[in-house]
């Protein structure tokens, strides 16, 4: 019985990634914040930013297929987005749970 209420527990953290743009003054910015709800991505932030992640998807650089990942594919695109923006000017943080 513990070892249940504490599985579902753990289910209800939030896990999140924010994306990073570099300002004019030299401060890293949020733009954007994906979550996963339901087994999908949603992201908030800039709507041009946010609207070209929707539609162009990122890479999955896990293997070599270089595969595209669009929000339905949940998980996986939050792992990936610390891989595809890890450049000085845009970044990604690693998955955290809330």
């Amino acid at each position: 019985m513990i070892k249940l209420v504490l599985m579902v527990k753990q289910n209800l953290f939030m896990k999140y990634v924010e994306i990073y743009k570099l300002g004019n003054n030299g401060n890293q910015e949020i733009i954007a914040t994906c979550s996963l709800a339901n087994g999908q991505v949603i992201c908030r932030g800039d709507r041009d930013f946010v609207q070209y992640l929707e539609r162009e998807g990122i890479f999955d650089y896990s293997d070599s297929s270089h595969k595209k990942l669009f929000f339905k594919d949940g998980l996986k695109f939050l792992e990936q987005l610390k891989f595809n923006f890890k450049s000085g000017y845009l970044n990604a943080s690693d998955i955290k749970e809330e």
